[in-house]
């Protein structure tokens, strides 16, 4: 909506300047006697004007596009939208010129060129990044060497199209993504070779750029795999929809996206029983400004809940959480601390939710290293305030999101996040008619402050691009997987359990930053570098998402992990100490307390030896 104001601005401003251009280019004739009466009807009637463009715009549906993907049928848009304006200006004048005895406010070649100039401001701007973008297909002046993969009818048309339009793309043949084809030529050109051999037809043909007429997500992922150590630049062309249209041929290539760098199909879960769960429920959501807890906002709105309460101590993305979700969303916004339990009672208490959803938390690894009294105060007694919440209103459901940094955890963050798991599992042993349950997985691809994100900076910036260690790798998954898990899991629990979302296998660090960069259309190593920084305090080479064997679930992508927790009273009473010692400053103590509660593997409670006045220090078997 914003982004649409913003544009009707644009255009209202090019239209001024269509106009006024377009009579100071009629005052180069020196024959005109009086230029002031012409100027004076131009901003009599500049009201007039800039209402008819901007209501043919909207008319003609100018706006509301993501201009970054847009092609010939949002071009025809803008095109209908001037032409038409043009069409009534000059028609208007010429009527006052018959009816008035030319006492016309604008000359005649004013109505005419003013369309045409706000229609060349107009498109220039909606189509600046689409030029820009296709401008980067051209080294040196000369066309770049193109291989086609694919040989279905919209891979033929976009041939066909870019060979009668020529200039920028030189085709020189297709490869065949289905094994051996009937015919060895296709829209003239020649068929090179398969999918499989990919690698070796670019280098035996001296292709520059490789483009995917894709139909489905594999294919592209297939590509970027084939080409991660190529010397070749990668483009995408979606077509399923344009051939359901019948215009396959009239589209435009666009770079890769984000979810084409996972090594795996999307996963999607079932997710009829969450609206059984959610429809006409009261939902909290803590950490609702984060990457994670507003996906959740948005999704859960989608089941038509009775409220959500969107909870955040961070005002700047509770309100963006809040405007991006509409104003007729059912949203509470609640700013609040989910470390200070007096403030969480005052302020979330009298609303009773009935479904808690526990996302707030530290997350970022390296600094919590330095900072391990904040990570205790946020991720593990926020969790433990928020399950006394969750006791006190007599909630149905209590969600915590989890990492797989929790298993036998070697930072911090992930010792703190094991330790909100066991708080979670002792929970459930309360009869207090609710169900607890854990949710646990990878990175995010995209969240705030992953490495995603700053991949894309640094490319931005034209590298290099800085990778921790080569062999390094890590689970991935998009946030729209991450938070259907999270529903699915509420919707399936039963008690106790940590929920783990099968991910395929892990990816290398150095395989993503090589695909980020063919994201951007660039080349690894020849347009950006990558260089090696070195692990950081926290860091492990491998996550694992469970130690032992898992449980299958009713969902065939979600299993069950049950990692082993102290008992109740060991529990307690070690949260208690942590969060004594956290208050106090007392680092060492806290991460040495930290690490020896997140990794007990015992059941009883005679495992932890308590000083008798515990100030910090602590004994643990």
């Amino acid at each position: 909506m914003r982004a649409d104001i913003a544009f009707a601005v644009v255009d209202l401003a090019i239209v001024v300047g269509a106009y006024t251009i377009a009579l100071g280019l009629r005052m180069l004739d020196t024959g005109i006697t009086d230029p002031l009466t012409w100027w004076t009807g131009l901003t009599r009637t500049m009201p007039l004007l800039l209402l008819l463009h901007l209501a043919a715009n909207v008319v003609f549906g100018a706006y509301g596009h993501v201009w970054e993907f847009a092609s010939i049928s949002e071009a025809k848009q803008v095109i209908a939208s001037n032409v038409v304006v043009g069409m009534a200006v000059t028609g208007w004048v010429l009527w006052v010129d018959v009816t008035s005895d030319g006492l016309v406010p604008i000359p005649l070649s004013v109505a005419i060129m003013g369309p045409l100039l706000a229609l060349a401001g107009m498109g220039l701007v909606r189509f600046r990044s689409r030029l820009f973008s296709f401008k980067r297909t051209i080294t040196g002046g000369r066309p770049l060497p193109t291989l086609v993969v694919g040989t279905c009818r919209a891979a033929a048309d976009f041939v066909r199209e870019v060979t009668s339009n020529g200039g920028e793309i030189d085709i020189i043949g297709f490869v065949s993504t289905g094994g051996a084809d009937s015919v060895r030529r296709l829209a003239g050109l020649p068929i090179l070779g398969d999918l499989d051999e990919l690698h070796d037809v670019i280098e035996r043909y001296g292709a520059e750029q490789v483009i995917v007429v894709a139909d489905d997500d594999y294919l592209s992922r297939r590509v970027v795999d084939l080409c991660t150590d190529v010397d070749v630049r990668l483009r995408i062309l979606p077509v399923a929809h344009r051939v359901m249209e019948g215009s396959a041929g009239a589209v435009d290539v666009r770079d890769i996206e984000l979810t084409d760098l996972l090594p795996r199909a999307t996963v999607s879960t079932d997710l009829a029983a969450v609206a059984g769960l959610l429809r006409g429920r009261r939902v909290l959501v803590t950490g609702a400004g984060g990457s994670i807890g507003s996906e959740i906002v948005r999704q859960v709105l989608r089941f038509g809940p009775e409220t959500v309460l969107a909870l955040d101590n961070d005002e700047t993305h509770l309100h963006e959480t809040v405007l991006g979700c509409g104003p007729d969303a059912e949203i509470t916004p609640i700013l609040a601390d989910v470390r200070d339990a007096d403030m969480l009672a005052r302020r979330v208490t009298p609303y009773r939710p009935q479904v808690i959803f526990h996302a707030a938390a530290l997350k970022h690894v390296p600094i919590l290293e330095g900072f391990p009294d904040e990570a205790v105060l946020t991720n593990v007694i926020g969790t433990r305030n928020m399950i006394d919440i969750a006791t006190q209103v007599g909630a149905e459901r209590f969600v915590l999101i989890s990492t797989d940094k929790a298993v036998d955890p070697v930072s911090v963050m992930g010792a703190t996040k094991r330790v909100a798991e066991m708080l979670v599992q002792a929970a459930d042993l309360r009869a207090d008619g609710c169900t607890y349950t854990a949710v646990r997985f990878g990175n995010v691809l995209g969240s705030r402050g992953s490495v995603v994100p700053t991949f894309v900076e640094q490319i931005k910036k034209g590298g290099p691009v800085t990778l921790t260690d080569p062999s390094m790798t890590r689970y991935f998954m998009t946030v729209d997987e991450a938070v259907q898990l999270v529903l699915q899991a509420a919707a399936l629990a039963e008690g106790g359990e940590v929920f783990v979302l099968d991910m395929g296998e892990p990816i290398r660090i150095a395989d993503l930053a090589r695909r980020l960069i063919r994201l951007a259309g660039l080349v690894p190593g020849r347009d950006i570098e990558v260089v090696v920084s070195g692990v950081r305090p926290g860091e492990k080479m491998v996550e694992v998402l469970a130690e032992g064997a898992l449980e299958p679930s009713e969902h065939p992508k979600i299993s069950i992990a049950h990692p082993p927790r102290p008992g109740v009273t060991t529990l307690s009473d070690g949260v208690e100490m942590l969060e004594r010692a956290a208050r106090k400053g007392a680092l060492e103590d806290v991460v040495d307390m930290l690490r020896a509660l997140a990794r007990h593997t015992g059941g009883g409670d005679e495992t932890i030896v308590l000083t008798p006045e515990p100030e910090v220090s602590t004994v643990w078997t």
